[in-house]
């Protein structure tokens, strides 16, 4: 288990998996993501698809798993 606020310990890691809830309440997983960027004072963290080259934004505490472990809060 991950805790939600060690989390920008292991995207700096490289390429990563990563599911969330996405704002209509769908579960999304992207198997093949990297952070661009994470905004520290903010909530959200942004991270490029491999696959697409698609930049998405998420909401740090939608995630709710990482590299296939559960994250909690």
């Amino acid at each position: 288990m991950i805790l939600l606020s060690n989390l920008h310990r292991f995207v700096e890691g490289g390429k990563f998996s990563i599911t969330f809830v996405a704002e209509d309440g769908e579960v999304v997983h992207y198997p093949d993501a990297v952070c661009t960027s994470w905004h520290s004072r903010g909530r959200t963290m942004n991270v490029k698809l491999i696959t697409s080259k698609l930049p998405r934004t998420i909401r740090r505490c939608t995630v709710i798993a990482f590299n296939d472990e559960e994250v909690a809060l």
